[in-house]
């Protein structure tokens, strides 16, 4: 085929280009014979603005060809396996439409899509991994392996990987269709599950003086800048170590974002054990690359307003700003949660011996009164801190409150 520069193709009119798009992008020239070959063996390779355009190009291409006597067979082929492709895109928008579970979709997508192998893994914000159909973390093929991945987001926001057989979505035009099929799929059933989690969890949430435990990772920029990729695996055994620990304390998990970590405990005591147990285990456990995770923990005690959103409330943020103060690996109580331990909890006895060492009253952001915060210490776990994070109080002296 004799090459078409930019030259030569400027010099040719309209007419010889099988596909001219509505802002003048003239594509699939057809100006000779080994053109128009090259236009049938690429036809589907093209992307159309739309089907009536798809069907014009393909009545001039097919005129062209019969001008040459041309007889495409191979394009004719092509022609009934995008039909296949467009049906098969059908039946999925219909399928996939109330679609119950992540197994739920993967199956359908294997059966529709003729590949046994197809698995799909959903993206978990708080895990900061894909996640299959058992809950476990999904570990994307590397290049070479005969494996396909195609990403799927919603706003720039990941939300579903499928791997496959890389002749599964090699169509352009059905692998479109596939993913915008998904993705409406499981923004259905997100926005349903949202709506009944929260309905549910909601109304079972514990009521009036509560305890709340709030963690977040120290450093996290920094260790997901070194550990790159694996940052991703890291936060899932983190999460995995605070829900369980949580969850076998008695309390029940509110919120889990980026490195954040939030909980509520209807027994001040249970609080404490749990948060103890998290910085223990985190403390304990082998990390890539010999990376050290450590964790800051808050504790406060309060009433919160229950509303069908969750939790709102100043014990709400204060125990994001006590969280906030502290150091990797410091446990950190305000002044409410101690008297509350303090007449429920045996503090200082027995094997654990746990006790209170007060630190002082602090200035912490965006609350109006200052709080006195204590440490929390324990056999075995660190006692010794740099300054927290937050300015030290002005205690009025004698003189002032003579005045």
């Amino acid at each position: 085929m004799a090459t078409l520069d930019q030259q030569k193709r400027a010099k040719l009119p309209d007419s010889a280009f099988a596909y001219v798009d509505t802002k003048g992008n003239r594509r699939l020239p057809i100006n000779d014979e080994s053109h128009v070959r090259n236009a049938l063996a690429r036809f589907n390779q093209t992307r159309f603005e739309d089907e009536a355009a798809r069907d014009r190009a393909r009545r001039r291409l097919l005129a062209a060809a019969r001008k040459y006597g041309i007889v495409p067979v191979g394009f004719f082929d092509g022609q009934l396996r995008v039909q296949g492709h467009q049906a098969a895109a059908g039946r999925l928008m219909l399928e996939l439409g109330r679609v119950e579970s992540l197994r739920d979709l993967q199956d359908r997508l294997r059966s529709e899509l003729r590949d046994p192998t197809l698995e799909a893994f959903e993206w978990s914000a708080s895990m900061g991994a894909y996640l299959g159909a058992d809950g476990r973390p999904g570990i994307m093929p590397a290049a070479g392996t005969g494996r396909a991945v195609t990403l799927i987001d919603r706003r720039g926001r990941p939300m579903v990987a499928l791997v496959h057989d890389p002749a599964t979505l090699r169509h352009p035009q059905l692998r479109e269709s596939v993913v915008s099929a998904v993705r409406l799929a499981m923004e259905n059933r997100q926005l349903q599950a949202t709506v009944d989690a929260d309905a549910r969890d909601a109304r079972t949430l514990p009521t009036g003086s509560v305890t709340f435990l709030m963690s977040d990772i120290e450093d996290s920029t920094g260790l997901l800048h070194r550990i790159g990729e694996g940052y991703g695996r890291l936060l899932t055994e983190v999460r995995g170590i605070q829900r369980t620990t949580v969850r076998h304390a008695g309390g029940r998990e509110i919120d889990a974002r980026a490195d954040e970590y939030f909980a509520v405990f209807r027994q001040p005591g249970d609080a404490l054990q749990a948060a103890l147990s998290i910085e223990r285990r985190i403390r304990g456990r082998s990390w890539p690359l010999d990376t050290e995770v450590r964790l800051r923990i808050g504790l406060h005690h309060g009433k919160p307003t229950l509303t069908d959103a969750g939790y709102v409330g100043l014990p709400v943020h204060v125990t994001a700003r006590i969280c906030s103060a502290g150091h990797g690996g410091q446990i950190l109580v305000s002044r409410a949660a101690r008297d509350a331990l303090l007449a429920t909890f045996a503090l200082g006895t027995g094997r654990g011996r746990v006790q209170l060492r007060e630190l002082g009253t602090y200035q912490l952001r965006g609350l109006r009164r200052p709080e006195p915060l204590f440490q929390v210490e324990a056999v075995g776990s660190p006692a010794s801190f740099p300054e927290l994070r937050a300015s030290r109080a002005q205690v009025p002296d004698a003189s002032d409150d003579a005045v």
